[in-house]
């Protein structure tokens, strides 16, 4: 692992948007994060930060010379789809811009004003593969154990003046079935029927699904079938979201018994996290928003995020970061540059109240 270390450049406001607009200029679906990645320790080296890459792709960066560590997780990579890049009325729009490039670039803008800390040691680590499988935050969690982690702040828009505080737990389901071919005037089931059939029923087991925080999601993702040969096949892809009570083993067990002879796997199982209001982390938080003169939100979000694993850390944890999630993954993703300069402002607050309280 090697270390690189170069002294900080006077930044202005000009240039804070600029460190956004590069990141969002750089495409970077997950799986291709190595040139973003590159853009970020070269911008944080210029900011004072010891810089390296480690063995998946993450880009960290550290700065401060104390003893009180905080991380502060994004991610580089965004989901597939390009968006043409440009400033408009003081938006800046393009893939990333919101989802999360905005929040890692105010995380960089933010740390880099504690370089001479004495009481903090502050990580930025901007993850790969967020928006598939997570293998950015897996990873940090198989190299560091959190035992000296104070708290840690993921990096996703929860608006600049609010905090996130819960996410849904997910999964993904796949059905699978071959059968014979048969007439379609035979009395019998094709696979796609009996595939639509095992959905329905899913559906009916949980009669108050839906996306709310507290409600089971079943989103039916892809269904496809063909023929192969002799045979029929169809395969049916279910994403699952679900609440903090969720029972995965009753789930299973009622996927099962609606399959029938159909094959039923699972991915991975992310499970829900709701973090604690009261710590020091929230109140610098609140303090820092407060000190804008608005009044500060907490949210739970429907979705998932690398703040679902990190949470393992067993530390105060939250997500932060400017922009409207409403705008996630849609072609009209954009950032408002003003929303932007308020997250640094507050995060930097924020920072420095967690510098005088730990």
């Amino acid at each position: 692992m090697s270390w690189t270390h170069a002294p900080v450049q006077a930044e202005d406001h000009m240039n804070k948007k600029t460190l956004v607009q590069k990141l969002v200029e750089v495409d970077s679906p997950s799986g291709k994060e190595t040139e973003v990645a590159q853009l970020l320790t070269q911008e944080m080296n210029e900011r004072g930060f010891e810089t390296h890459m480690d063995e998946v792709g993450n880009a960290i960066g550290v700065i401060g010379q104390g003893d009180q560590y905080i991380f502060l997780v994004g991610h580089m990579d965004t989901v597939s789809g390009k968006i043409p890049v440009r400033v408009e009325d003081n938006t800046l729009y393009g893939r990333g811009s919101v989802d999360a490039k905005g929040c890692l670039a105010t995380f960089i803008e933010a740390a880099a004003a504690f370089k001479d800390s004495t009481k903090l040691k502050l990580t930025v680590i901007g993850c790969i593969d967020e928006e598939d499988d997570s293998q950015g935050a897996k990873h940090l969690l198989k190299t560091h154990d959190g035992a000296n982690v104070k708290a840690v702040i993921i990096g996703e828009p929860s608006g600049w003046s609010a905090v996130t505080l819960g996410y849904k737990g997910s999964f993904s389901v796949l059905f699978e079935l071959v059968k014979p071919r048969t007439h379609r005037g035979a009395d019998q089931t094709t696979p796609t029927e009996d595939a639509v059939s095992f959905y329905n029923q899913l559906c009916a087991a949980y009669p108050d699904h839906g996306a709310g925080f507290d409600q089971v999601g079943i989103n039916l993702i892809a269904i496809n079938s063909e023929f192969q040969n002799n045979h029929e096949a169809v395969d049916l892809h279910l994403n699952i979201r679900t609440p903090l009570d969720f029972d995965l083993d009753q789930f299973l067990e009622k996927a099962h018994s609606f399959a029938g002879p159909a094959g039923v796997q699972r991915t991975f199982f992310v499970p829900a996290v709701l973090g604690d209001k009261r710590n020091k982390l929230v109140r610098s938080f609140l303090s820092a928003i407060r000190a804008e003169d608005v009044r500060p939100v907490f949210k739970r979000k429907t979705g998932t995020s690398d703040m679902n694993l990190l949470n393992a850390w067993e530390c105060p944890i939250l997500a932060y970061g400017p922009g409207d999630s409403s705008l996630d993954h849609t072609p009209n993703e954009h950032l408002n540059l003003d929303d932007y300069e308020r997250a640094i402002r507050v995060l930097t607050h924020a920072l420095k109240q967690m510098e005088m309280n730990l």
